[in-house]
């Protein structure tokens, strides 16, 4: 074989055979050829694994623990009883609302969702009703309308003097009081009231507290001493939020009005119609039992605990946005008011009273003279 070139051959020089590298990419060496490893460059043994866990030992700067473990466990147990108490007030108002129902005297010929009670405040020392409210709540149109009815309102009585609000003592107080009262308020209004709310001052003062007093302006100076009936009143006019005390003091004041009886319905007629814009909210939903259970204890009443509720509750439901307020129209005659039955009040009581279909006329109603 030739080799066609002007220049010479050089052969390539072959690498010393220390150095296994050195013979670039082209040569392949073998596992063999690979120097062994000195003793300084050989492995190092491997570093003995850690012990178990359960061998290991704990060492704790924090000791003792107990008094964390104790509040831990408090906490745990005050939201267990916070959830505790919440799931039994959900069942509680679920169960009402579920068996709660309108109150109703007669079912035949009803407006959907309607009904009309008597609100009566009891004067504890006489005995007499001084106090007389009719309250509607239309569920199915949203409206509450609250009328009130002098104490002085004249009846066709078999007691003397014949005013509204001596019926319930004259009849002996109690279940038979309350009859007689509401069929003197259907004499005046043309229909009997599904149901009857007789509340006593302890009742009344406890409630206002219950829900957190009531802001209302005090229209004039309230002051009035009368120590044979235990009644102290000292209410400066003006804006205020009232207690439960001074509340009683509110409906109760009665002779620095100009027209005596007439301007504490007034007063009267708006302190609830405050009361209800103010504690109708979500945050009194809760305090609902509580109510109940104050009116079953203090007061006296012909509906059930879910009637009741269905009262309560309709509060929430028709809000505060559309509440009428008035009192009976009348004139005076003699020491009496007397009911002015014209064409106006019977529409009056129509539109926002009766919760029947069939509109009342003037033959339902049997007013004194």
């Amino acid at each position: 074989m030739s080799y066609k070139s002007n220049q010479e051959w050089i052969p390539r020089p072959i690498p010393p055979q220390d150095d296994p590298y050195a013979a670039g990419f082209d040569e392949k060496l073998c596992e063999d050829d690979l120097p062994e490893p000195e003793e300084s460059e050989a492995e190092t043994p491997a570093a003995p694994l850690r012990p178990p866990v359960s061998e290991r030992k704990i060492v704790s700067s924090y000791e003792p623990q107990e008094p964390q473990r104790k509040k831990h466990r408090f906490l745990k147990f005050l939201l267990w009883l916070l959830l505790s108490v919440l799931i039994v007030l959900v069942l509680a108002g679920a169960a009402l609302h579920f068996f709660s129902h309108e109150p109703m005297y007669r079912k035949e010929g009803r407006k959907a969702d309607c009904c009309s009670i008597l609100l009566v405040g009891e004067d504890a020392e006489s005995s007499s009703t001084d106090t007389i409210v009719l309250l509607q709540i239309d569920r199915a149109n949203r409206s509450v309308s609250i009328m009130s009815i002098p104490r002085d309102t004249k009846v066709n009585s078999s007691y003397s003097p014949h005013k509204i609000n001596g019926a319930y003592a004259a009849n002996g107080c109690g279940k038979e009081g309350m009859e007689a009262l509401m069929d003197y308020t259907a004499d005046c209004v043309g229909f009997r009231p599904d149901g009857y709310i007789l509340i006593d001052l302890e009742a009344f003062v406890d409630l206002v507290d219950l829900f957190g007093g009531v802001a209302f302006t005090v229209p004039v100076d309230m002051y009035y001493d009368d120590p044979a009936q235990d009644l102290h009143i000292s209410l400066p006019a003006g804006l205020r939020d009232l207690t439960g005390e001074e509340a009683m003091e509110l409906v109760r004041f009665r002779s620095g009005y100009e027209n005596a009886d007439i301007g504490r319905i007034g007063v009267q007629r708006d302190f609830i119609r405050q009361a209800i814009d103010q504690w109708a909210t979500l945050r009194n939903l809760v305090k609902l039992p509580a109510a109940l259970w104050k009116i079953a204890r203090h007061c006296s009443t012909d509906l059930s605990v879910f009637e009741l509720y269905w009262l309560a509750e309709s509060a929430f439901v028709c809000g505060t946005e559309d509440i009428y307020s008035t009192v009976m129209p009348f004139y005076f005659n003699d020491v009496y008011v007397c009911v002015d039955l014209d064409q106006d009040y019977i529409d009056l009581i129509n539109a926002h009273f009766n919760p029947y279909k069939r509109p009342v006329t003037r033959n339902d109603f049997d007013v004194a003279r």
